[in-house]
């Protein structure tokens, strides 16, 4: 299962949060919260090849999120996606 397939199989279906060291974005909305599940997509150690970025901020329905200055491990850049986007919805 590539990234490729699976941004194709869920577009329109699912609200795309990209953790994007990047972006200058540091605070995102979600006007449709109830219509579509959350999905957070976390680079790997070393980050995501330019290429998987592109094809990323590509998809539909993208929300790119900056959660620091600094490069966080995968685990702990999860835990904080997910306290950003459970502090916006509630």
């Amino acid at each position: 299962f590539t990234l490729k397939n699976f941004l194709k199989n869920f577009e329109n279906k699912i609200d795309l949060v990209f953790t994007d060291l990047n972006s200058q974005q540091k605070n995102i909305s979600f006007d449709s919260v109830n219509k579509n599940p959350i999905c957070v997509i976390v680079g790997p150690e070393g980050d995501f090849s330019e290429s998987e970025r592109l094809e990323i901020l590509k998809f539909k329905d993208i929300r790119s999120l900056k959660l620091n200055d600094n490069i966080l491990r995968s685990e702990t850049a999860v835990i904080s996606a997910l306290s950003v986007i459970n502090f916006i919805i509630n």
